[in-house]
């Protein structure tokens, strides 16, 4: 076997992949690893961390019906369980994790083929039961939620019944559980990730062609500089995550011009810059900000490409790109959460060989990226991916399979179902 390596990347993945039906992790586990897959396959859903740092997994489609069921995810054992289900099965919705520890999941589309939910629900961590409370003024697919810097809940935009973008914004106030009107923006707004909380207690709003800053003091929006951005583009699909200086990263979207091209937010002047591209263009994939400062982009889509296994992180100080270690199943859709550590979780989402997944990885940034070998990928043969931005000369394509295996290093370790 031949590695032609091409870069060294300080991260590195291990996951755990698992059918729906599988059993308990093994008792000889891997640091890292994932113990067990969500019970039911998930998508078009929220994950929402908790205080204490488990994971809730509320309703989603399994890729053939709506769901109300629901589960958490202990980061100390690796394992999903049940726990209560929503009064409403409901999907595309909003959810928000509450100061006192509750979580408010809002709206979305309920069982049937056809329908906008204007419903809201509370989850109580520590009994695992949900409770009804007062819905909002209006139904909407795909909200933007955020908590408030006072604890109020500022839910924005969305769609219709017929996909339309909504231009409305309703406040939610946990301490008296009802619902006040906002002012309206001046553009639809729509997405889990399409906003981010400022250090000020601002809120911006990128999606559509014009980024709005909405101001809890005042109740005011104001325009978040010139239409389209310093790329100058449409965004939907995309990311938005707040950089632990303050600024603001917006990674991706929908478009081709959105979908290689990344941007950053300066609350203080309100300008728009264009930072280095994303090595792959994409949409519909996670990004989170991690303990060492810099931002994880993981999965997605692209049109050129599929859906993405992809992977790499943006450096705020010097502005650039590095790959980190792949996904070990392509994702779009996925939750990307922050575990107590510093690992990151991957959960859920679909593509377009399996669909919808229930399988979970997770990724533990301290380590370097470590190549995979031709023995680790399997029978496979030819010039492959190593993982790591490098390539693999795995020997000719025979009737006897691949060539040359290196058995030196195992990158990914499934569990036993």
């Amino acid at each position: 076997m031949h590695r032609f390596s091409k870069s060294f990347i300080t991260a590195i993945l291990v996951t755990a992949v698992f059918s729906c039906s599988s059993g308990p992790a093994t008792d000889e586990s891997v640091p890292g690893q994932v113990g067990q897959a969500l019970s039911t396959p998930r998508r078009l859903l929220p994950f929402v961390q908790l205080v204490d740092g488990r994971v809730l997994a509320a309703g989603g489609h399994d890729g053939l019906r709506t769901l109300s069921s629901c589960e958490l995810f202990d980061p100390a054992t690796g394992q999903w369980s049940a726990t209560g289900a929503l009064k409403v099965a409901r999907r595309n919705h909003a959810a928000v994790a509450l100061a006192d520890g509750r979580v408010l999941v809002v709206g979305g589309a309920p069982q049937q083929i056809v329908g906008t939910l204007a419903s809201a629900e509370l989850f109580e961590p520590s009994t695992g039961e949900w409770t009804v409370t007062a819905s909002m003024a209006v139904p909407r697919i795909d909200p933007t939620a955020v908590a408030l810097a006072d604890g109020r809940v500022l839910v924005v935009g969305g769609s219709d019944v017929d996909r339309r973008t909504l231009r409305s914004a309703e406040l939610f106030d946990p301490a008296t559980g009802r619902w006040s009107a906002a002012e309206a923006p001046g553009w639809g707004h729509t997405g889990a990730q399409a906003a981010a909380v400022l250090a000020d207690g601002r809120v911006l709003f990128v999606s559509g062609m014009q980024s709005e800053l909405f101001d809890p003091a005042t109740g005011h929006w104001t325009k978040a500089g010139p239409a389209g951005g310093a790329a100058g583009t449409h965004r939907a699909s995309h990311t938005v995550t707040r950089l632990g200086d303050g600024r603001v990263l917006v990674v991706g979207g929908n478009t081709t011009r959105a979908a290689e091209t990344a941007e950053v937010f300066e609350p203080a002047t309100g300008s728009w810059t264009l930072v280095a591209a994303p090595s792959t263009p994409r949409e519909s994939h996670g990004a989170i900000l991690i303990e060492d400062g810099t931002v994880l982009v993981v999965g997605g889509y692209h049109f050129a490409s599929g859906t993405l296994t992809s992977a790499e992180r943006f450096d705020p100080v010097t502005g650039t790109w590095s790959l980190v270690t792949s996904l070990r199943v392509p994702r779009r859709g996925a939750g990307v959460l922050r575990l107590p550590g510093g690992e990151v979780l991957v959960a859920g989402g679909f593509n377009d060989a399996g669909g919808t997944l229930g399988s979970s990885e997770r990724y533990l940034p301290e380590h370097g990226c470590v190549p995979v070998t031709c023995q680790g990928k399997g029978e496979v043969c030819g010039v492959v991916s190593d993982g790591c931005g490098g390539l693999l000369d795995c020997g000719p394509c025979g009737k006897d399979g691949g060539g040359d295996m290196d058995a030196s290093v195992s990158l990914h370790t499934p569990v036993s179902p």
